[in-house]
């Protein structure tokens, strides 16, 4: 690889660790016009399309990148990240294994054996994690900052994962923070930030809680950190949301929400529905919905929840980037909540 190649490589890494997902594709597709993309960028950008909430964008620049490739390093990444995607754990660990023993840098080694202790993880197999762990800790000392802030952030999520000790936990994310600030490098700052803010809820201090919200937040733009969005309102709605800029056009029964108007005339009851959690700016629980919505009806769950959930699932389709990652439109015990301005 060229200087050149790894300048821009570096580059555009740097961009996408300031969170500057959009700034990322564009960049890539201003090379693309001059020489063919390598599979480096195209995984960084496929990685770029995930955290603006595009999946099957990203699933499509990993098959692009699969084509390219041929049992290569990247090949087995790109496989596994689709697999990961699929949600077929088992395939996707399949990937990641043969990459471990493929890997001929310390870092890639290091990035195998981090995406497989990653997978065990997210599986709750704790058992398999502590020889990862040390495997993991053998790679020190790390010469990339990425590589050991993604270790710091790995190890708090273990430590207060399994319960083994919030302390170190809560350490381990100051230290990742820490390191990640003295490079702007929004993407650790916000994942440092969530995972000391969920060692807090752990530990029921609410006031501290609230606190690393509100500078969570601060550090957060919905409109590039779409999918981390979505992960921080899902975790901490009950106390926080993260909002949406959406604008209500009521005289022409439509909504502004992202970066276009959806229409609603010839939906009214979702427009009314939307509208209600709008102006409330809160959880709503479904009986006051049912009643906003039917209000010449006695409220009965049984008759008026399945209603609402259908009014609920509609709208998604509408507003949401996709139903089962909802970012803007959030449902609970409580209720449904819009994430809006």
């Amino acid at each position: 690889m060229t200087e050149i190649a790894k300048d821009l490589i570096n580059h555009v890494q740097d961009l996408f660790y300031r969170s500057k997902f959009n700034e990322v594709i564009q960049r890539i597709n201003l090379q693309a016009k001059e020489e063919p993309i390598t599979t480096d960028l195209l995984l960084i950008k496929a990685n770029a399309y995930f955290e603006l909430h595009q999946v099957e964008k990203c699933k499509e620049i990993l098959e692009t990148a699969c084509d390219q490739e041929s049992e290569s390093d990247d090949y087995l990444y790109a496989l596994a990240r689709i697999s990961h995607l699929d949600n077929e754990s088992a395939k996707s660990k399949y990937f990641i294994l043969k990459l471990t023993d493929s890997a001929q840098t310390k870092s890639q080694k290091f990035k195998a054996t981090l995406g497989l202790a990653n997978i065990l993880f997210s599986e709750n197999n704790y058992s398999a994690l502590p020889k990862l762990i040390e495997k993991l800790c053998s790679f020190e000392p790390l010469e990339r900052a990425d590589e050991r802030i993604s270790l710091m952030i790995f190890l708090g999520n273990y430590y207060m994962g399994t319960g083994t000790s919030n302390d170190v936990a809560r350490t381990y994310f100051k230290k990742a923070l820490s390191l990640s600030s003295s490079h702007t490098w929004t993407y650790f700052i916000t994942r440092s930030l969530y995972g000391l803010a969920c060692v807090l809820e752990k530990e029921n201090q609410h006031a501290e809680l609230m606190w690393t919200l509100e500078i969570l937040n601060s550090f957060v733009d919905e409109s590039q950190q779409k999918f981390f969005s979505h992960l921080v309102n899902k975790k901490f709605q009950q106390y926080f949301t993260i909002n949406t800029p959406i604008e209500f056009d009521q005289s022409n029964t439509r909504i502004f929400i992202k970066d276009k108007w959806v229409t609603f005339y010839d939906k009214p009851m979702l427009f009314k529905f939307l509208n209600m959690l709008h102006d409330r700016n809160s959880f709503v629980e479904k009986k006051e919905i049912a009643e906003g919505l039917w209000p010449e009806d006695v409220y009965k769950s049984r008759v008026h929840d399945p209603r609402i959930f259908d009014i609920a699932k509609r709208a998604r389709n509408l507003i949401e980037a996709y139903d089962n990652q909802p970012a803007v439109l959030l449902s609970g015990r409580m209720g449904y909540k819009l994430a809006s301005f």
